[in-house]
């Protein structure tokens, strides 16, 4: 029993730890409505595999559009590559999206989000650059998967795609001020 408990309470601690976020990375802030937005900072962190060149290549014409439906939700992003379902960003805002994957079923995700105006680039997902596809197919997608994502400032942002280090998709949108 003595043994049953202390692995509940490790457990408990290793969650609790889990949930933590680095004051480097980010600002947190609760607005008037109670929610809590976080906004990053330019991580010194940014994947070595990320290249200056894939900043340059962006089209910033090519905004994210409706590629679909999970019967309520609409998807945005590119078709047959990647899309999202959740609401349009606000500025230092946390919202829900789930990712769609197109012609990848898993692998490690990288997104750096990259801002048109200030050229400044920042994770979007709240626990960093990198995570795993870890989520079955939805929708038509080979792959799922759900995360929190926020930015810093509201404009045009790029999002780039990287799936086991290479770079698969860039996303572009706009983020309303909050």
């Amino acid at each position: 029993m003595k043994a049953r408990l202390s692995f509940t309470v490790l457990f408990l601690c290793l969650f609790l730890l889990a949930g933590c976020v680095s004051e480097k990375d980010t600002e947190k802030n609760v607005g008037k409505d109670g929610t809590q937005a976080v906004a990053q900072k330019e991580s010194e962190d940014m994947p070595s595999f990320v290249k200056e060149a894939d900043f340059d290549q962006i089209d910033w014409n090519k905004v994210v559009t409706k590629i679909g439906t999970d019967g309520v939700s609409d998807i945005v992003g590119n078709s047959n590559k990647v899309g999202y379902i959740g609401s349009e960003l606000q500025a230092k805002k946390v919202d829900k999206w789930l990712w769609h994957f197109f012609g990848k079923s898993q692998g490690s995700l990288t997104v750096v989000a990259y801002h048109q105006e200030t050229s400044t680039k920042v994770p979007i997902l709240t626990r960093g650059y990198t995570t795993e596809v870890a989520a079955g197919a939805m929708n038509g997608a080979d792959a799922t998967m759900p995360s929190n994502v926020s930015l810093p400032k509201s404009g045009k942002w790029a999002l780039l795609v990287y799936i086991d280090e290479e770079l698969f998709d860039t996303l572009v949108i706009n983020v309303k001020e909050k």
